[in-house]
């Protein structure tokens, strides 16, 4: 679908909130106790935190350079479809719906449902809170794009009056620290003393800064969220959405970071693990503030469920105009059977899967696809560079994401093989379901 002033349904705001509900999820709350152990300085667990934003950033500013020049449904499909060949694109949209939508909003609705219900283990009722919330999205955006974008914004409002809330409390708790209190942070030590640094000169440092960024930059993915609805949204603003996202996304994620390591010992926070972050609110404001995050937490993954329910059917929708799938698929501006089927596939996974296992995977496997996306920009150069000249900045970026990526690849490849062959097997399945959809397409002669 091509953007037109006729079907334009929602402003910067939601567009901006579709894509913050898509990328802050469960990763935040859980990359940095691990990070911590293996790095051994919490200066250089922000670091790795910011080096994973601006890699962010730099993906965000290709995505927006390609939306500049196409402003179409579909995302890696619709781009990839019309400008490199219908092979590679049927490929991107076979892992929209295999790895980038189906199971990760069911894990972020079991997420979503483990802490409401208080248990870190996927119990029946956080499956059938998962449930619930998956269903009251699928009938929120089933009614039109813009009552479901409303939904986001309101849950995406109450998330930062959590982070608000703690923030204010961490504030107070460092104001109220005595020099002489028996209480040690995890960032104790000034950046002004560079000892740090000279963790370069060690063996082996650079492997282990590359395997954390694997990690802590799956908590980066989803900040092409708005790509997907480019074609039912002014196109101006989808290009802006996507940075200033991923901006304000990056500053979120080393405040709390910052915060985190501010407010808790060394210890607490990597003895915490998958739920650091509970010990640092208990520490910080008991009960109390522990209560607060456990429900902000909830609605990260709440907002996730919401923005890839918004997106997700899209992918499904133009893949069934464009013969791949059935045309019922795509019947309606509101592709509410779509919808329909992508919130039943992913009820499926949250009763019959522990999905949780999968998230390396998923973003291993989201962020080739970005890669090869984005790279859009260079292999159909000529045609992109006639709609609108490719700015110098444009080209850095799309470098910087492109090298990026590979080192992702690389830091699976050292820690996560099997998720590595996964991820070729899956792009590899991709192609032969392709050339069978083809075959089938092709009418008998006479």
């Amino acid at each position: 679908m091509q953007s037109t002033p006729e079907n334009r349904s929602i402003g910067m705001v939601s567009l901006v909130c579709m894509v913050i509900g898509n990328m802050i999820g469960a990763g935040v709350y859980i990359s940095t106790s691990y990070a911590l152990g293996a790095l051994g300085d919490a200066r250089w667990v922000l670091i790795a935190w910011a080096i994973a934003g601006m890699h962010a950033i730099c993906g965000a500013i290709a995505y927006a350079a390609l939306a500049s020049r196409a402003s179409l449904n579909g995302g890696e499909y619709v781009f990839l479809s019309r400008f490199v060949h219908p092979s590679v694109g049927f490929m991107a949209g076979w892992i929209s719906i295999l790895a980038g939508f189906t199971a990760p909003i069911a894990a972020a609705g079991l997420v979503f449902g483990e802490y409401l219900v208080g248990s870190p283990q996927s119990t029946a009722s956080a499956r059938a809170l998962a449930t619930f919330w998956i269903v009251v999205c699928a009938l929120f955006h089933s009614v039109n794009l813009r009552t479901g974008a409303w939904v986001n914004n309101a849950v995406v409002a109450l998330k930062f009056v959590g982070f608000a809330i703690f923030t204010a409390a961490c504030m107070v708790f460092l104001m109220r620290l005595n020099p002489g209190d028996d209480f040690r942070p995890a960032l104790d030590r000034s950046w002004f003393a560079t000892d740090y640094l000279g963790r370069f000169r060690e063996e082996g440092f650079l492997t282990v800064l590359l395997i954390q960024l694997f990690f802590i930059a799956l908590a980066y993915t989803g900040f092409n969220a708005s790509i997907y609805i480019a074609g039912e949204v002014d196109s101006k603003l989808v290009p802006r959405s996507m940075i200033l996202s991923c901006v304000v996304v990056t500053a979120t994620y080393l405040l709390l970071n910052a915060l985190f390591l501010m407010c808790d010992t060394r210890e607490s926070i990597e003895s915490g693990k998958d739920y650091f972050v509970s010990g640092v609110a208990k520490n910080v404001g008991g009960t109390a503030l522990q209560w607060v995050m456990r429900i902000t937490i909830a609605l990260s993954s709440a907002t996730s469920v919401l923005a890839m329910l918004a997106i997700g059917p899209r992918v499904v929708a133009q893949m069934s105009k464009d013969g791949w799938l059935p045309k019922i698929l795509g019947n309606g501006q509101t592709p509410r059977l779509a919808i329909g089927l992508q919130a039943f596939a992913s009820c499926i996974i949250v009763w019959s899967a522990d999905v949780l296992e999968l998230i390396s995977y998923l973003g291993l496997t989201l962020t080739l696809c970005g890669a090869i996306a984005t790279a859009t920009l260079w292999i159909a150069y000529r045609e992109m560079q006639s709609r609108k000249p490719i700015a110098w900045w444009e080209h850095a970026a799309l470098g910087v994401y492109i090298g990026g990526a590979v080192l992702l690849i690389a830091g699976a490849w050292i820690v996560k093989r099997p998720q590595f062959y996964f991820c070729v097997a899956t792009f590899l399945s991709g192609l032969v379901v392709y050339g069978l959809a083809k075959g089938l397409q092709r009418k008998p002669a006479g």
